[in-house]
């Protein structure tokens, strides 16, 4: 397969791994990523590896979706038991991370009881000396914070653990739900030994849209492509070019819902592509938009809160060369629970990052502007920062892109709207359910919550009344909900199958009606969809 002209395939789907397990958002900063691979990973795997059948059977159980069971055949068992032993091994100073912070939590808990904390610093354990701050908070309660930018330089930010797997898709449920399942090693599946950072994926990602000469692209990606896996890489690229993508020139702003929480936004100006999560040409299922829809240069990439399923890595990394900036809500610095996604991103060869808070205002073109708003709810009442919605203007054209924000302090949207005005458009998230606090923060928290409090705390979205005091408020001519994890493409990240009686169906059913018989355009967005403002 000699020769310049050579196309990534359509259908080739990429996953990025951090050891062996499919990356998201918490398995990248260092932090979390070590509570997430011992607290999480390596249990659930060392209980495969004792009762393959338990899991075997768990994952066939409705009532247990999503839950810590590992989706492999019981024969798997002795892979998963060598796994964990070459985890063990490789894990050594995230074991000893863990160990140090739940240390330190009940050190401060017996020994910071209101007095000066100075000779404490020296009990520290070492793990942590040097990489966190004692305080306490305004209630007098002691706690901790991390010097989160170091910790990359430590042993802790592992890039020989990140690797990358290509194959020619096998069907959007193919995948067995992230959270709970690594992904083995597959005679159908290239890997590729390189650090999510490399400027090698670039050269490879570009290949959905410009011609490669394999030659080359092999020679870049160097021995991260073994001798053996050449002849299948070589199945991953096609001669036919993809159909050409001409630049939007229309005279009103086009948004085009790509799934989930996924818009593309264009004006004649400036393209805006908001909580990227593309999926892949699947012949014979659902149509939707993928990466040939997408323009050949992204002004700005629009990220509204740090869940898994609006900071898609594999997305992310796959469009890392026609991307201008990333805007992205900044954190509370340094608490475990909240990451930095500035951090995050520029470690994974993101170059210009921009870190807004509520009410921060940001210039997209002349005459349009970008106000990033705040963003209650959906996050368990935890301390996080990192969640904004977004107010943008584009001349006398206004949308709210306001993900799952939970209207539950009505007042707050009284105040944004003396400042900014009524909307046209609205996009808001009503899985008004959500899953329990435990369900992605548990590893996390120092002290185990009740069940009782961890069922009543749980992250979810606006329901049908507080979406519709929404609509009062803005008074928008359109609302869309949007962003409910219903698309096949998402089976693997959110593990959701809604039937039409459940409580995000017939909410947002009720949202939607009402909002019709107000004379607006309402709609509950599935697959695709384009929308002139």
């Amino acid at each position: 397969m000699a020769g310049e002209g050579w196309y990534l395939r359509p259908d080739v789907e990429v996953e990025p791994l951090v050891g062996r397990w499919s990356a998201w958002v918490n398995l990248i900063p260092p932090a979390t990523a070590a509570f997430t691979m011992v607290e999480r990973q390596l249990r659930a795997m060392e209980s495969f590896a004792r009762s393959p059948a338990l899991h075997a059977a768990s994952v066939r159980n409705p009532l247990l979706r999503s839950g810590p069971f590992i989706d492999l055949p019981p024969d798997r068992a002795p892979e998963i038991a060598a796994l964990v032993e070459a985890a063990r091994n490789r894990a050594a100073p995230q074991i000893a991370f863990v160990h140090a912070v739940r240390t330190l939590g009940a050190l401060l808990r017996e020994r910071a009881t209101g007095g000066a904390l100075d000779a404490l610093h020296e009990e520290v354990p070492a793990v942590l000396r040097g990489l966190v701050e004692l305080y306490y908070d305004r209630h007098h309660r002691p706690d901790f914070r991390f010097y989160e930018a170091l910790l990359y330089d430590t042993p802790l930010y592992d890039t020989g653990l990140q690797r990358l797997t290509l194959r020619r898709s096998a069907g959007d449920r193919s995948r067995s739900f992230v959270f709970s399942t690594p992904r083995l090693p597959d005679p159908a599946v290239v890997e590729l030994a390189l650090p999510f950072a490399s400027p090698a994926l670039d050269l490879l990602f570009a290949a959905r849209a410009t011609p490669v000469a394999l030659p080359a692209l092999q020679e870049a990606l160097g021995p991260a492509l073994e001798a053996d896996q050449q002849a299948l890489f070589e199945t991953l690229f096609t001669p036919e070019a993809p159909p050409p993508r001409a630049r939007y020139d229309g005279t009103a702003p086009r948004i085009r819902y790509f799934g989930h929480a996924c818009l593309l936004i264009e004006t004649r100006q400036t393209s805006l592509l908001v909580d990227p999560l593309l999926g892949y040409d699947q012949p014979g299922g659902p149509d939707r938009f993928t990466y040939a829809d997408l323009p050949e240069w992204i002004d700005t990439v629009l990220i509204t809160h740090a869940h898994h399923d609006h900071v898609v890595l594999e997305t992310l990394l796959q469009l890392r060369h026609r991307i201008g900036r990333i805007v992205v809500p900044r954190n509370v610095a340094g608490a475990l629970q909240d990451p930095s996604l500035v951090l995050l991103l520029r470690a994974l060869g993101f170059r210009d990052v921009v870190g807004l808070d509520a009410m921060d205002t940001l210039p997209l073109g002349a005459d349009e502007e970008l106000t990033a708003l705040p963003f209650v709810g959906e996050h368990h009442d935890l301390l996080v920062g990192s969640k904004l919605t977004y107010h943008l203007r584009f001349g006398r054209s206004t949308v709210l892109v306001a993900a799952d924000s939970c209207n539950m302090a009505p007042d707050l949207y009284r105040h944004v709207r003396a400042r900014l005005g009524p909307i046209d458009t609205l996009f808001l998230g009503m899985e008004c359910e959500g899953a329990p606090l435990s369900w992605v923060y548990g590893t996390l928290l120092d002290q185990q919550t009740t069940r009782e409090n961890d069922q009543a705390r749980r992250g979810r979205g606006s329901n049908a009344a507080e979406g519709l005091d929404l609509v009062r408020c803005f008074d928008p001519a359109r609302a869309f909900v949007y962003a409910m994890g219903a698309e096949p493409w998402l089976n693997h990240i959110l593990d959701l199958d809604y039937q039409a009686g459940d409580l995000a169906i017939r909410e947002s059913d009720a949202f939607v009606a009402a909002c019709r018989a107000q004379g607006r355009v309402a709609e509950r967005l599935f697959l695709k969809r384009e929308i002139h403002v």
